[in-house]
C-alpha cells in the first residue's frame, strides 16, 4: 500500500458522481433505503447503484469477492459503499480508500484492505466528529457514518474530514491453494446465488492434462454450461476468473452437499 498525503491526494480527487452499495442488508428492513436516503440528503444528484443487498450474512470474504470482481465495470471516481460489518459498534477504525482510480468507504475488517494491498492503493480513517457525527448508532455505522461520509463529499467536503493515512489497515487473507504430494489442493471460497461452487483454482492451477478431483471422481472440465451434461457436475472458468463446479440448470452445492472451506484436488 501506498502512503499519500492529505493535500497531495485531495488535488486529484475526481469523483463521478456515482454510489455504489455492497450490503448483507437485504431488502426487507429498509436499511439500504436509508442508507441511499443519507446520501441523496446531501448529494442530491448522486447517481446510486446496488451491487448487491445479498451478501450471504456477515461473510466478509463473500464481500471482499463480489467487490473486488464488481467494482473495475464501474467508471473510474465511482464511490463504493461496503457495509458487511460483524463488528458494528466496537472499536475498529472506519476506512476510506483509493484504489485504481476508484474511492470506497466501510469499516477496517479487512474487505478494504484487501481492495488496497490488490491495487496499490491508499488508506485513510475517518474521523467522524469532523463529518458532524456526535452520536452514532451502535447498531448503524453505514448510515451514521459511512453514507453520510459518502453524501457529503460527493457534496463537496474536503478532505480534511479524514486523520492521516494510515499504512496498516486490517487485510483479509482468501485462501490460495497449495501444493501437495499429489499436485493442487484447492478449495470452495463462495457459493453463489445458482449454487455454483467456485473454488480459489486458475488456469495457472491446471496444467496440460491435468484433472479435478472431488475425492475420487473426476470432473468434467467444459466451457460453457450447456456443455454439462445433466444431472451431472463439471467444471468450469467463470467470470471472476476462478474455476467453478457447476450443475447444468441444477445447484451444484445442492446436488454435491458441499461448502465453503471443502477441498477439491488438481492432479497430474
Amino acid at each position: 500500500m501506498r502512503c499519500e498525503t492529505l493535500s497531495t491526494q485531495s488535488s486529484r480527487t475526481l469523483y463521478s458522481g456515482i454510489v455504489t452499495f455492497l450490503t448483507d442488508f437485504g431488502t426487507e428492513d429498509g436499511y439500504a433505503g436509508v442508507m441511499k436516503g443519507v446520501v441523496l440528503a446531501h448529494a442530491p444528484g448522486a447517481r446510486l447503484v446496488d451491487i448487491t443487498h445479498c451478501v450471504p450474512r456477515f461473510n466478509l470474504c463473500a464481500a471482499a469477492l463480489i467487490l473486488e470482481n464488481s467494482f473495475p465495470s464501474f467508471p473510474a471516481g465511482s464511490l463504493h459503499v461496503m457495509v458487511v460489518d460483524p463488528g458494528v459498534g466496537s472499536v475498529r477504525r472506519h476506512l476510506f480508500c483509493k484504489a485504481a482510480a476508484h474511492f470506497f468507504i466501510g469499516p477496517d475488517n479487512g474487505v478494504l484492505g484487501r481492495i488496497a494491498e490488490l491495487n496499490r492503493g491508499s488508506v485513510f480513517e475517518i474521523d467522524p466528529a469532523l463529518l458532524g457525527v456526535t452520536k452514532a448508532s451502535n447498531t448503524f455505522h453505514g448510515r451514521d457514518i459511512y453514507a453520510l461520509a459518502a453524501g457529503k463529499l460527493l457534496a463537496g467536503l474536503d478532505r480534511s474530514a479524514f486523520s492521516a493515512p494510515i499504512t496498516d489497515p486490517e487485510v483479509l487473507q482468501i485462501p490460495e491453494p497449495c501444493e501437495v504430494e499429489a499436485g493442487v489442493e484447492g478449495e470452495i471460497i463462495h457459493i453463489d446465488h445458482f449454487g455454483n461452487l467456485i473454488t480459489n483454482l486458475r488456469t495457472q492451477h491446471l496444467g496440460e492434462g491435468s484433472c479435478v478431483c472431488l475425492g475420487e471422481e473426476r470432473l468434467a472440465i467444459v466451457s460453457s454450461y450447456s456443455e454439462l451434461e445433466e444431472g451431472k457436475p463439471g467444471l468450469i472458468l467463470n467470470s471472476w476468473g476462478y474455476y467453478e463446479i457447476a450443475c447444468r440448470e441444477g445447484s451444484a452445492a445442492c446436488l454435491l452437499e458441499m461448502r465453503v472451506g471443502e477441498k477439491v484436488s488438481v492432479k497430474p
